[in-house]
């Protein structure tokens, strides 16, 4: 810190040091700053044990949530042992036989696309004239309504239409 300071910095700083000076405490703050000096001392160095009803009421209400704890478990256990493998196993299964919590049934298209003038990859109409490079995106939209890109690629300049996919249209059933 031996460097001097920039000529705008030490201005800035000397007129910081002057307002600094004029400034003066209110004769409020003067007020309050004696009454706390010459009020009565307070005891701030012992600490006030807690009154006893107030232990009561927290022993009781921790003694209410370990009962309803215990309670919970309790039925819990009673539960999973009344729905144990072997009453499962006799229990008829009532899901429709076609029922299933992942999709099963999905759509894949093949969508052709051209970068645009704000460098985006766009869709296009596959019979109109390429004006640049042509990719391939295929996509994949399951039963319950997620999408999927699975992959961009660069298409060939001569396409053959009887590759298996019918109008870049894929029904796939696992």
């Amino acid at each position: 810190m031996n460097e001097t300071l920039h000529p705008q910095v030490a201005a800035l700083l000397a007129q910081y040091r002057q307002e600094l000076r004029d400034t003066l405490p209110s004769d409020s703050l003067d007020a309050r700053i004696g009454r706390l000096v010459a009020g009565p001392a307070q005891e701030s160095s012992r600490r006030r044990l807690p009154r006893l009803g107030h232990a009561a009421a927290w022993a009781t209400a921790a003694g209410v949530m370990a009962l309803a704890i215990g309670a919970g478990v309790l039925i819990g256990v009673r539960l999973e042992r009344g729905t144990g493998p072997a009453r499962l196993a006799n229990q008829a299964d009532t899901s429709p036989a076609d029922f299933s919590l992942w999709p099963s049934d999905s759509v894949a298209l093949q969508i052709p696309a051209e970068y645009s003038a704000q460098g985006k990859l766009v869709a296009v109409d596959p019979q109109t004239q390429t004006s640049g490079k042509r990719y391939w995106i295929d996509v994949v939209v399951s039963n319950d309504g997620t999408v999927r890109i699975d992959r961009i690629v660069p298409a060939e300049p001569a396409r053959k239409d009887n590759e298996g996919i019918a109008d870049g249209i894929t029904l796939q059933t696992p």
